[in-house]
């Protein structure tokens, strides 16, 4: 099936690390940009999958992922800027982890009203998948380039440069962005 996922598991004590949050983030984000080119490429398939598929991507791109970015934008932003020594991270990191968010969600719009059309009519999708493969493949190529920012930068730095109750202070403020 196009949209299946596996689930992420958290720590068994309860206690959560951010890093292990925003790392289960990012694996759902690679997930569904991967959803997304598949779709596009979708030959063949019944249309309960397409709409299937169309439906997981509009919920995880218009829900999940602006309160992933809200977390990065919100709560590690500020902190990596005021932490970080700014020639190693403060400033280029810091910044470019935000505007890449922009391009990112440039291309989410984009995508959105094509899910929104093929969720509603599968049978429209030959004559969308066009379009909504390049925009896919870019979509994809953005998360690439964002995630390894923050996986090979922003992450260490938080752990390196934040003390572990403003680290707690994140998982927190995470938390309470998703019970809202």
């Amino acid at each position: 099936m196009l949209n299946q996922i596996k689930s992420v598991s958290t720590r068994s004590s309860g206690s959560q690390d951010v890093t292990e949050l925003l790392l289960a983030c990012h694996q759902k984000i690679r997930h569904f940009s991967q959803v997304s080119v598949r779709l596009a490429h979708a030959h063949g398939i019944s249309e309960a999958e397409v709409r299937q598929a169309a439906d997981g991507l509009l919920r995880y791109f218009t829900v999940a992922l602006p309160l992933h970015e809200a977390d990065e934008n919100l709560s590690i932003y500020p902190r990596i800027r005021n932490a970080a020594p700014p020639p190693e991270l403060a400033g280029p990191a810091a910044d470019a982890m935000v505007d890449q968010h922009l391009a990112i969600d440039e291309v989410v719009e984009r995508l959105i009203p094509l899910w929104t059309m093929v969720k509603a009519a599968p049978d429209k999708l030959p004559e969308l998948s066009g379009e909504m493969c390049g925009l896919a493949k870019r979509l994809q190529e953005l998360f690439d380039a964002h995630l390894k920012l923050e996986e090979e930068t922003i992450f260490p730095a938080l752990q390196k440069y934040l003390p572990q109750p403003e680290l707690d202070v994140i998982v927190q403020e995470m938390q309470a962005r998703r019970k809202k």
